[in-house]
């Protein structure tokens, strides 16, 4: 089969790799188009249910390498906000919390908290965040969070417009899974892009 790839992702690169391996082509005109989620165009590898976990899986262990890389200090001990609950927020406050982290969890809805609650960690609406934290992560594609809560290492993981409501320090980190792991997030997209394609051959 012809695919073509749009934009540069940096996927992309071992994207190829693999889709040529698996016997497919690269060319500039097939129809069969893999663009990055945002573009919303193409083969919609991006509505597979298997995609969208694993994704956020690989999104969560980049943005422990970011935390690690860019504080000064370990994880364990760390007083951590993870805004937003959903894939990303759940895997990455699991994650921070194995790693000694202690975890806050602010969500928009009390089903959200109380499911934090339920897992161990400490959960808040965003008007009653803690002012003073190491490190704030955020999930959540809206502006919810404002400050930089006393100097903490504050890390955007959302898609445009983010998380934060004003002008603090943030480091932007979309996309992750192509940064920190652009292999293995190729893989997880062949493997999204194969089953979406069959599933419309058969459906279609």
């Amino acid at each position: 089969m012809d695919f073509t790839l749009l934009g540069t992702d940096p996927r992309f690169l071992y994207l190829k790799r693999r889709l040529e391996l698996d016997g497919h082509r690269l060319t500039p005109d097939s129809p069969d188009q893999i663009a990055p989620p945002s573009w919303r165009q193409g083969v919609p590898y991006y509505k597979d249910e298997i995609y969208v976990i694993e994704n956020a899986a690989l999104t969560a262990e980049g943005a422990l390498e970011l935390l690690m890389r860019r504080s000064n200090r370990g994880l364990a001990n760390m007083q951590v906000l993870v805004s937003g609950f959903g894939r990303i927020g759940g895997f990455l406050a699991g994650m921070l919390s194995s790693l000694g982290a202690h975890v806050t969890v602010a969500a928009r809805s009390e089903k959200a908290r109380a499911a934090a609650r339920s897992r161990g960690y400490g959960a808040v609406d965003f008007s009653h965040i803690p002012p003073v934290l190491d490190a704030v992560v955020n999930t959540v594609p809206a502006p919810v969070l404002a400050g930089d809560y006393g100097g903490a290492l504050c890390i955007d993981l959302a898609s445009a417009p983010g998380g934060w409501a004003t002008d603090a320090p943030v480091l932007k980190a979309p996309g992750l899974p192509g940064l920190y792991a652009p292999k293995a997030a190729a893989d997880v997209m062949a493997e999204a892009i194969y089953r979406v394609m069959e599933e419309e051959k058969h459906h279609g």
